[in-house]
């Protein structure tokens, strides 16, 4: 069994089964793909290796699989038994659309009245090709007497009233790929997100790119003349808990950097860091290429205001001069890190494993192993702690193998 339907924990699944054993692919939400279903593309005139354009493989693979049973919407909620004899329950929860009914045609989305939809498909591709309701969103819900889309849905698809379900699996070895959560930047609330629209996050900017393909500012649609972004916003802070590496934020900065100076060169570029993290095949070379068109200014931004003019002013420490300076630019992105799951802990309670010093999942020996402290349960991804897609896919394989060689032994 392999709990999380991200990269990660789709490259376990197609290894084990590409060895030719059964498994159960579990996700908590109703559609596979995780965190990187919302990445966009960075390339311009070349591929950036940013390893977007690896999701739609490993979800077109993983469903084509005879040997890989998706349960979306689901969690775990029990687990017992010893390595070659898990026993799991498992609660799939309802997603109110039938999977099996559904054609994705996207009426019921269209005849929508709330606002964001009530019932939604994410992206094209996504696994299963069936729309889902967010009971969040969904005006039935909420109290009111809305069931168009039950109502106006051509193949009956549609069941306000679907109940939770149970299963019980017998597995041999569980493989974790839970993922992170994102840093909520209005914990830094001097940095000014949420109270001024064109200061954005790294993900903000990843589904501005991903639906409309250009970088445009928020406020009023006009194209940048300058944009910095401001690395290390929950990463590397000791006084919110947060004192490791986040591993992605110099790299995908720098990447958006390069798009921002492809879509037009006369935009001016400023990247504030404490110091660079350029680890990673090819990404050192990457970074001198980039130096001369793009500003980096080892300086720690402590905050950012909007003046008359509509401006942001970013005060910032800089560590060069030791002294408080002042720039302005149109846009401020706060490079946001990654965070361990809230959940964690109570996922970590059904299955005996530890939880770290940051509250990622506990590996065994090092940062780089796959086991846990619980013989037969493994590890993959970015729920141990920070990695970026290529370096958790290959976590991911390696967590796989393990499983395997557990598989094979009992």
């Amino acid at each position: 069994m392999v709990i999380g339907g991200g990269v990660a924990g789709m490259a376990s699944a197609l290894t084990l089964a590409d060895n030719g054993f059964r498994v159960h692919l579990i996700e908590r939400e109703p559609f596979l793909g995780g965190w990187a279903a919302s990445f966009c593309c960075k390339a311009t005139e070349t591929c950036s290796k940013c390893s977007v354009c690896l999701l739609p493989e490993k979800l077109h693979q993983v469903t084509a699989h005879s040997l890989i049973s998706i349960l979306t919407s689901s969690e775990i909620i029990g687990v017992s038994g010893e390595p070659g004899s898990f026993k799991v329950t498992v609660r799939q929860n309802p997603r109110f659309v039938d999977p099996e009914k559904c054609t994705a045609c996207g009426v019921c989305a269209e005849l929508c009245p709330s606002e964001p939809k009530g019932i939604y498909l994410p992206f094209p591709e996504a696994v299963p090709q069936a729309y889902a309701i967010n009971k969040a969103n969904c005006l039935h819900y909420k109290g009111e007497k809305c069931t168009i889309c039950r109502d106006e849905c051509p193949l009956e698809a549609i069941n306000f009233t679907e109940g939770a379900q149970r299963r019980e699996l017998s597995v041999g070895a569980v493989i974790v790929a839970t993922g992170f959560e994102v840093f909520d930047a209005k914990e830094k609330g001097l940095l000014g997100y949420g109270s001024y629209p064109n200061v954005l996050t790294s993900l903000d900017l990843e589904r501005m790119v991903a639906q409309e393909g250009l970088i445009k500012l928020p406020r009023n649609g006009k194209e940048l003349r300058s944009v910095s972004f401001v690395q290390c916003v929950g990463s590397r802070d000791e006084y919110i808990g947060r004192g490791y590496c986040s591993q992605v934020c110099c790299k995908y900065a720098i990447r958006f950097a390069r798009m921002l100076k492809y879509q037009n060169l006369e935009t001016k570029v400023t990247i504030f860091y404490l110091d660079l993290q350029t680890a990673g095949k090819g990404f050192g070379e990457f970074y001198e290429e980039s130096k001369d068109t793009i500003e980096f200014l080892q300086g720690m931004p402590v905050e950012v205001c909007e003046n008359p003019s509509g401006e942001l002013e970013v005060r910032y420490e800089d560590f060069a001069r030791g002294t408080v300076e002042r720039k302005s630019f149109d846009m401020v992105v706060l490079s946001v890190g990654i965070s361990p799951r809230r959940d964690a802990w109570g996922l970590a309670r059904v299955l005996g494993i530890n939880l770290g010093a940051f509250g990622f999942f506990d590996t065994k020996d090092d940062a780089e192993s796959t086991e846990t402290n619980v013989e037969g349960i493994f590890l993959a991804g970015t729920c141990p702690g920070p990695r970026d897609i290529s370096d958790s896919i290959s976590h991911a394989v390696q967590a796989a193998s393990r499983a395997i060689e557990t598989l094979k032994r009992y």
